[in-house]
């Protein structure tokens, strides 16, 4: 469990300094570009901090079928990025944290967090036709109660909020260009999580996958590829619960498709194939069907972008089945209104299947939000947003809707 005047005192002090980068750093700042953060020219690496506030109203804070509990929302979030770049060749560290005070607390009972996720990246273009790049990331961070492993009634029980260790490393390697004949790209990747508090529920959840993946792309006409896709992904839990079958598995997937430009202004990826997922455990009943992935972008007008986003594949479960299947279809419009004025419209609906569970569950969900904002300057961003959260689920007590209005500012230099 985290030290609870580190959660305090950690977020004040990461407010206080990008609060302090932002109002003393007009003397060392590059030339500010027309739009978005400035950045402070500290010799070859570029320094951006940004920092963001909001209010938050959320009527279902525990998301409970019923028995609701509402609360206001203070939240901070102070980043910092620092980029260098060398001809085409760049190098990146990234900090991000949020800090969230809730009205709704009590002496033995809170809901307040301070999430932080420190992030290096590189990308480099070895050659004409060999491009290699890489990530790796450090995250402390912390599930909503009655999200993830508290959901439904456990959310109520529980005196804090969930919370766990996150690291993720990989990299991915290209060989040839979009001119070329063909095109392969290799990628892996390695992640582990680890839960920090509520140790005999949470510790059998701890797990680390191991992904490699690697995809062919030809080219069939000017800007359009067909691809074929093969993902490996083996997923361990070292810590099993007591007399419960192992959720050990391997999954693999290989999926063809396409990736084409239309026009500039509209650029699309889908692919769909085969799926198998297979348990370590006999116990545990394996599975093998149809995944897809779809991604469209389109710009019909300057002021107007569209992004739609449909897949179904497979997620580790959380208290229930085997592991969930999840399919899920999202869009975002958003529209300028003027060179200030802007607003998003975002809606996803999906439904996942908890493969085996003993009651056969199903959730359906819905989410839609609406986001208004004026770019009040280049360095001032004010909005105001609205969403709505539904799950309707044939398991007791997990069904719930969540109402959310939130008023937030945006700083950068």
């Amino acid at each position: 469990m985290r030290d609870r005047f580190f959660d305090s005192t950690g977020a004040v002090c990461a407010v206080a300094v990008s609060t302090i980068l932002l109002s003393h750093a007009s003397d060392l700042l590059a030339a500010a570009p027309t739009q978005g953060p400035a950045a402070i020219d500290a010799g070859p690496v570029a320094l951006t901090p940004t920092l963001g506030t909001e209010i938050k109203y959320r009527d279902n804070i525990y998301l409970q079928e019923s028995n609701t509990v509402d609360s206001w929302i203070y939240l901070a979030r102070p980043a910092l990025n620092a980029l260098l770049q060398d001809r085409n060749n760049t190098y990146q560290l990234d900090y991000k944290g949020e800090a969230a005070w809730y009205e709704v607390n009590s002496h033995n009972d809170r809901n307040d967090y301070f999430d932080n996720t420190f992030s290096g990246d590189a990308h480099l273009e070895l050659s004409d036709r060999w491009i290699a790049e890489g990530y790796a990331s450090w995250a402390s961070l912390h599930e909503d109660r009655g999200t993830g492993l508290s959901e439904g009634f456990i959310g109520t029980v529980l005196p804090e909020p969930i919370e766990f260790d996150q690291s993720d490393v990989g990299g991915s390697l290209q060989f040839g260009t979009n001119e070329s004949v063909g095109r392969l790209l290799l990628e892996t990747g390695y992640m582990d999580r680890t839960y920090t508090n509520f140790k005999e529920l949470t510790r059998p959840r701890d797990r680390d996958e191991t992904t490699v993946a690697t995809t062919f792309f030809f080219p069939v006409a000017p800007k359009t590829d067909v691809l074929a896709e093969y993902t490996f992904k083996n997923i361990h839990y070292p810590n099993r619960f007591e007399e419960v079958p192992m959720l050990d598995s391997d999954e693999q997937s290989f999926l063809v498709g396409a990736q084409w430009e239309i026009n500039p202004n509209m650029t699309s990826t889908a692919k769909a194939g085969y799926v198998e997922k297979n348990f370590d455990d006999s116990a545990r009943k394996d599975w093998d069907g149809l995944g897809w992935s779809l991604e469209v972008w389109m710009q019909p007008r300057d002021q107007d972008t569209i992004l739609v986003l449909s897949t179904q594949h497979p997620e580790e479960t959380t208290l229930q089945g085997n592991f969930i299947k999840r399919e899920e279809l999202s869009t975002t419009w958003r529209h300028e209104w003027s060179d200030r004025v802007y607003s998003e419209l975002s809606g996803l609906i999906g439904q996942d299947a908890y493969e085996q569970s003993f009651d056969g569950r199903e959730d359906d969900i819905f989410k839609v939000s609406l986001k208004a904002g004026y770019e009040f300057r280049r360095w001032m961003n004010v909005y105001a947003a609205y969403g709505y959260d539904r799950r309707n689920s044939n398991a007791d007590d997990l069904s719930y809707r969540d109402y959310i209005f939130n008023v937030g500012v945006e700083l950068s230099l």
